[in-house]
């Protein structure tokens, strides 16, 4: 009789145990990532040194300054360009340590794509200095004016998301009226100070914008 109720019990066991197994196999299990895809970066303008001065559906205009300290790795998640102000250094770090001194002019423009991952350090007495626009499409926008803009100054850079215009004042001369035909970013500079607005396309600007300016660049987004 021992030996009888011993072997139920055993029985009743492997059954619990299988069924166990049976139920966990069915559950949903957590999906597996690698560790790339779980690395998260900070935004590359969360930090000292850096305001954000405007936003809208379009854009995000910084205002940008290297400090004398080292920064955290980020990742630049929009295509972004801009023009520095001011002449200075620094190194750039790339995500397996390879440091690169940068020495960079006041008055450079440039345009990057998103994807950008490094890190920067500030170095020197002369503090680097620079407008950002991230460019918060992810395409060119549809439906955008297929005629140009006029009284611009001269184009500098172009891509398939924007065109960099450059206008460098001549002494005592009454700024040119601009004819916007794609929303613009205008950055106009009185010495090192920087005055940022956004224009919409189809606007017509009798140098509003660009009064009293030293140099401006404008920021047309395609």
């Amino acid at each position: 009789m021992n030996k009888k109720k011993n072997f139920q019990s055993i029985a009743l066991a492997i059954g619990l145990f299988f069924n166990s197994a049976a139920l966990m196999a069915q559950m949903p299990q957590p999906a597996q990532t690698s560790p790339q895809t779980a690395q998260t970066y900070p935004q590359p303008f969360d930090r000292e040194g850096a305001t954000k001065v405007l936003e809208n559906d379009r854009v995000i205009v910084w205002d940008v300054s290297w400090l004398q300290r080292a920064y955290p790795t980020h990742r630049h998640l929009y295509d972004y360009a801009g023009v520095y102000y001011t002449s200075g250094d620094r190194v750039i770090v790339s995500p397996q340590g390879q440091r690169s001194p940068t020495h960079t002019t006041a008055w450079d423009t440039f345009f990057f794509r998103s994807g950008v991952t490094h890190s920067e350090e500030g170095v020197g007495t002369d503090v680097l200095r620079a407008v950002f626009l991230e460019l918060k499409e992810p395409t060119t926008a549809v439906g955008g004016a297929n005629t140009a803009s006029t009284g611009l100054g001269k184009q500098v850079r172009e891509s398939n998301r924007l065109i960099i215009w450059e206008d460098i004042a001549a002494q005592g001369t009454q700024p040119p009226a601009h004819q916007h035909e794609k929303d613009a970013v205008v950055v106009s500079f009185t010495g090192q100070k920087p005055r940022i607005t956004f224009v919409p396309r189809g606007t017509t600007d009798q140098g509003k914008e660009t009064s009293g300016a030293d140099r401006t660049y404008i920021f047309e987004l395609k």
